[in-house]
């Protein structure tokens, strides 16, 4: 039997439980996770918000079961309580073996995740933080629905190592959270063979390469921000789904060096890096408290003036310094500076992610759709076209962003 091709769906999966961002509540439906401005209470709780009558009828199956607690919560629940909430109440309904999915062959249940249970039981800091959610969701949902320790760790242990962020590429932000059986199947890699991608709460595993063999095995996701270096990454594998990686980038020091890559002399080099990594802790804590954004433009500009002759193209200090200039310039309209700051990353994230993935495809999305505004039609369309090889891969050609990207493509043709 052949393998998987490049592009192709491994899986289609929706959510066995999910819930928004509690930021985004009365902003997106709760049932399918996208904008409206003429959102519809649920007529019980009136904290649930749907887009129409079809989400509500849709997502009744889930919201029903946890409807009652919220409309008699003193403190309406922030959506981590929510989820776990709603999985507790799931699995005391339904039992651990239904519903389930198939995956190539594997059958895929709530009971058939891993927990790693008595490794959340073994650390003090995990197990202090269970016990803290059990007494915060016995008090939403009742002590008679929430189990002893010990069981309550093997639900625990299930969401928080099989969860999925869900990701908006439209506005490159994650607006919830939800656990997905038929996904759940993939092992972790740092360079992995398939792209995680949602259309609302449908989640999607694509090949981004050939994969010679038609197997589980051979099918690999990125658990975790693969912007980072190996001991970092290796560092939060461990600490939360409690492996360590053995992928060609955690084994060669090439990717390292790569990520680290200095300019200057080796002897100064390592107090200039320390300095950079302050100045950077400086910037992303600017972002963190909305500081004034012309005022962390500003910052970034002397920062990367100091980077220019200090740090290579694919140093992730440099990179990440690039992306809150990007994005804050996108912010701030300075359509010039945008396109200057997101061709310096391009090569960068295609080296980081590799040439068929998701952040590579979403950010020359962006890229064009400025160049575009700003009237540059010629490169416009040099950048979409590129963007629409990659995310033809990476989002499939019905998914909405393809086919506005497609409506931007017309434009050309004209």
């Amino acid at each position: 039997m052949s393998g998987f091709n490049r592009g192709e769906v491994i899986v289609c999966s929706e959510p066995y439980a999910h819930a928004l961002g509690t930021e985004y509540r009365g902003l997106r439906c709760d049932h399918c996770f996208k904008k409206s401005d003429d959102l519809k209470r649920c007529s019980q709780c009136s904290f649930v918000y749907f887009c129409d009558k079809n989400c509500q009828t849709r997502g009744w199956g889930l919201h029903k079961l946890e409807c009652k607690y919220i409309m008699s919560a003193k403190q309406k629940p922030l959506a981590s309580i929510r989820l776990i909430s709603l999985v507790l109440l799931k699995v005391k309904k339904y039992g651990m073996d239904n519903p389930f999915e198939e995956v190539l062959g594997r059958k895929m249940s709530f009971g058939t995740l891993m927990s790693h249970s008595k490794n959340i039981i073994k650390s003090k800091m995990s197990y202090q933080l269970m016990l803290t959610l059990m007494h915060e969701i016995s008090r939403y949902i009742g002590p008679a629905n929430v189990p002893d320790p010990e069981e309550f760790a093997e639900t625990f242990g299930r969401m928080r190592v099989n969860g999925f962020s869900i990701a908006d590429d439209n506005d490159s932000e994650v607006v919830g959270c939800g656990v997905y059986l038929g996904a759940a199947v993939f092992d972790h890699s740092c360079e992995p063979n398939a792209e995680v991608v949602f259309d609302g709460v449908t989640l999607y595993v694509r090949a981004n390469q050939d994969i010679p063999q038609r197997d589980i095995n051979h099918v690999f996701v990125s658990y975790i921000s693969q912007l980072q270096l190996s001991h970092n990454r290796q560092r939060t594998l461990k600490e939360l789904y409690y492996f360590r990686c053995q992928c060609i980038r955690c084994t060669s020091p090439l990717y390292d060096d790569k990520m680290i890559e200095m300019l200057i002399d080796e002897k100064e080099a390592e107090e200039e890096l320390r300095k950079t990594k302050e100045r950077l802790k400086k910037l992303e804590k600017m972002m963190d408290q909305h500081a004034n954004l012309s005022a962390i433009e500003e910052e970034c500009r002397k920062e990367i003036e100091i980077q220019n002759n200090v740090l290579g193209s694919t140093n992730i200090y440099r990179i990440k310094t690039l992306e809150i200039a990007f994005n804050v310039c996108i912010k701030l309209k300075k359509w010039i500076d945008a396109i200057s700051f997101g061709k310096l990353l391009t090569e960068p994230y295609r080296f980081i992610y590799g040439p068929y993935s998701r952040h590579l495809g979403i950010h020359l999305f962006k890229i064009g759709k400025i160049l575009l505004y700003y009237g540059s039609v010629t490169e416009a369309e040099d950048v979409l076209t590129q963007t629409e090889e990659i995310m033809k891969v990476t989002h499939g050609d019905q998914h909405f962003l393809y086919q506005d990207l497609l409506k931007l493509l017309a434009q050309f043709q004209k």
